[in-house]
C-alpha cells in the first residue's frame, strides 16, 4: 500500500463499493484498481466477508421477531395523542389571537354595539305602550271625570280600531227644525228678522196732530 499511492484513493471507496452505492464510473474505476492491486483486493474481500456475517445475523435476529402489529405500534408513537376538549379550544383560540387579532377585535366591538343597541330594546317591549307609534292599546271604558266640561265621543271603525273624541259642552249646538220656531214672548217680525229674512213693515200711520192751548 506504500508502494502504490492510488491505494489511499481507492480505500474509502470499498465498502460503498461493495454495498453497491458507488456511480457507475466510481465503480468501473474501483474494479480496474482491485484487479491491479492485490491489497486492495484483499481488503475488498475481507469485507465482503463482514458483510455477509452481519446480514445472517441480521436476517436471523428478523426471523424472531413478530412483526404483526408492527405498522400498528409504529403509528402509534409517531400520532401525538389528541389532548383534551379544553385544551384544543384553548390552543384554537390563543391562535385565533395571535394571526387574526384586528379581526377578532373589530368583531368583539361590533358585537358589544350590537348588544347594547338590542338589549334596551329587547327589555323595554313590556313597557306601557306610548302614543300613536307604540302597540295597540284596548281601551275598557272611556268616561269624563266629574264636573267637567268635555264629553268623550267614541267611533269604532270597520278595520277594528277606535277612534276618542273629546268634544267641548259648551259649544253651540246644531241647527235643527226647533230653531225655527219663534220663541215665547218674541213677535213674528223679529222672529223672522233672527232667521235671517228682512223684516217687512209697511206705511207708518199718520197720527194728526193735535192742537194745545194758545
Amino acid at each position: 500500500m506504500a508502494g502504490n499511492p492510488a491505494c489511499e484513493r481507492f480505500v474509502p471507496l470499498l465498502s460503498p463499493y461493495i454495498d453497491g452505492e458507488l456511480s457507475p464510473t466510481d465503480r468501473i474505476n474501483v474494479e480496474r484498481h482491485l484487479g491491479a492491486c492485490r491489497d486492495c483486493a484483499s481488503r475488498a474481500a475481507d469485507l465482503r466477508a463482514e458483510s455477509a456475517l452481519l446480514r445472517v445475523g441480521l436476517e436471523m435476529a428478523v426471523d424472531e421477531v413478530d412483526f404483526k402489529d408492527f405498522t400498528q405500534r409504529v403509528m402509534a408513537r409517531v400520532t401525538p395523542e389528541r389532548p383534551p376538549l379544553l385544551e384544543r379550544l384553548r390552543i384554537s383560540l390563543s391562535e385565533m389571537f395571535l394571526y387574526h387579532r384586528t379581526a377578532m377585535v373589530s368583531s368583539l366591538a361590533t358585537a358589544a354595539a350590537l348588544a347594547l343597541v338590542v338589549i334596551p330594546m329587547v327589555m323595554n317591549q313590556n313597557d306601557a305602550p306610548m302614543g300613536y307609534g307604540a302597540d295597540r292599546m284596548r281601551v275598557s271604558a272611556v268616561r269624563a271625570t266629574e264636573g267637567a266640561k268635555v264629553a268623550p265621543v267614541v267611533l269604532e271603525s270597520d278595520d277594528g280600531n277606535t277612534i276618542i273624541w273629546v268634544v267641548d259642552q259648551d259649544a253651540a249646538p246644531a241647527h235643527d227644525g226647533s230653531e225655527s220656531r219663534p220663541k215665547a214672548g218674541t213677535p213674528p217680525d223679529e222672529s223672522d228678522e233672527l232667521d235671517g229674512e228682512p223684516l217687512k213693515k209697511g206705511p207708518a200711520k199718520t197720527v194728526p196732530p193735535k192742537g194745545g192751548e194758545l
